[in-house]
């Protein structure tokens, strides 16, 4: 992509677009503009420097070479179908599903390259955004065959840029199934345990475990209620799973089998250590 007046155009300006915009200050000398239905927001983006000029509506906003769609899903999706942006432009998003978007059968005239950052916070909005977001984080692109090498190797670059220890390549497919694992599971998880009143009085009953496991407990549930709708298939398959394990354990104890819950418990604990990389021949 040729970098002459280069510009990009944030969609959406809360948590990850307010700092996707302030970790790219600087990248490829762009003009970085921003959209948002908040003018506050706006407002304060424009202050503090983040964006040269924010929008209300989109399209009002410049024609950019880079577009980076940071909404929920839906909103998302709506974009992606309505906008009307030129076929010389570059769309991506920071979606946490991808089929659901890419699977729409829209003939679209613009290039798109699904994206997934692998950060966040429990806390959203613009005035919690960071600058440093992203730093040894996982970024997530899901090309199609169609995809241009230049536009890979452009978010490539600009993810090395923002602070990305690594760029993962994957499937639409692929993303979703190991999403809905590594991501929608563990906050599906962390919900469950807090769906029970013993937290209530759990005050000085845990030495940090509790605290761990239900630290995303604490959400957005009308963005992560869209994101378990879109990717419901591959979710409900992991909490099918999730659940004949927890069972397994539980006819062990029913059965005052010893040796089967230890060996469970002990298989877990020597796959926990492959995943941290640590010696298990001991």
């Amino acid at each position: 992509m040729n970098n002459t007046d280069f510009s990009i155009l944030v969609i959406g300006l809360g948590l990850i677009g307010g700092s996707v915009a302030k970790s790219l200050k600087g990248f490829n000398n762009a003009i970085i503009y921003g959209a948002d239905t908040d003018e506050s927001v706006i407002k304060k983006a424009e202050e503090d420097c983040v964006i040269k000029k924010g929008y209300t509506r989109l399209c009002d906003a410049p024609k950019c070479k880079l577009v980076i769609i940071c909404v929920k899903p839906a909103a998302t999706l709506s974009i992606l179908q309505n906008a009307e942006f030129d076929s010389d432009v570059l769309v991506t998003d920071v979606c946490g599903v991808k089929q659901y978007l890419q699977n729409t059968g829209l003939n679209r005239n613009f290039r798109y390259i699904g994206g997934h950052p692998m950060a966040g916070k429990e806390v959203g909005g613009y005035e919690n955004s960071d600058s440093n977001l992203f730093k040894n984080a996982s970024y997530l692109l899901t090309p199609s065959e169609n995809s241009l090498p230049e536009d890979i190797e452009l978010l490539k670059s600009m993810a090395t840029y923002m602070g990305f220890r690594q760029t993962v390549f994957t499937s639409a497919l692929e993303h979703d199934k190991m999403i809905a694992y590594t991501s929608q599971l563990m906050h599906v998880v962390a919900a469950a345990l807090c769906d029970n009143p013993l937290l209530d009085n759990a005050e000085g009953f845990s030495a940090g475990s509790l605290k761990d496991c239900t630290r995303v407990a604490k959400m957005d549930s009308k963005m992560w209620t869209e994101l378990f709708t879109a990717n419901k298939d591959a979710l409900t398959e992991c909490i099918d799973s999730f659940i004949d394990s927890m069972n397994e354990v539980k006819n062990a104890l029913l059965n005052n089998d010893a040796e089967k819950l230890h060996l469970f418990l002990e298989n877990s604990s020597q796959r926990k250590r492959r995943y941290l990389n640590e010696d298990t021949s001991c």
